[in-house]
């Protein structure tokens, strides 16, 4: 399965929430549903058994981090966050170059590739914080 045939299957609650506009969070929310299954193969090789909780925990992190950085009112509090979601894709990715021998190399590659663009995603996005050309926090009072 890839991306965009994930997209479109991906559960309704989760399409209809504001944050899923944001492509870093859709890319890394893929990652994580790919990686759950990526550590179940890692867990039946004792070679790699201990790098699939890993792998795991930093793909989930990615998602989680830009959905928390998302609701977040303060442009110096989205930043914190993408840079931790930053920080877990390119933990996750040292995963899978790490476990790289279990796994076939166009999903591999198709991984790394992902959590590249999740990277490139992240590093503009904290960019844009820092420069000012942040979008404005939504409204809470109608």
């Amino acid at each position: 399965m890839d991306l965009d045939e994930w997209l479109v299957n991906a559960p309704q609650a989760l399409r209809e929430s504001p944050t899923w506009k944001v492509r870093a969070y859709q890319i890394g929310a893929f990652i994580a549903v790919r990686a759950a299954d990526d550590a179940a193969l890692l867990e039946r090789l004792a070679r790699f058994s201990q790098i699939a909780p890993q792998l795991l925990r930093a793909a989930g992190s990615v998602a989680a981090n830009v959905a928390e950085g998302d609701s977040r009112r303060s442009s110096k509090d989205r930043i914190r966050y993408y840079e931790y979601a930053l920080g877990s894709a390119r933990e996750c990715t040292t995963w899978y170059v790490t476990a790289a021998a279990a796994f076939e190399r166009t999903a591999l590659d198709s991984r790394l590739a992902y959590l590249a663009r999740a990277s490139q995603l992240l590093l503009t996005m904290i960019k844009n914080e820092r420069s000012g050309a942040n979008r404005p926090f939504p409204s809470l009072i109608r």
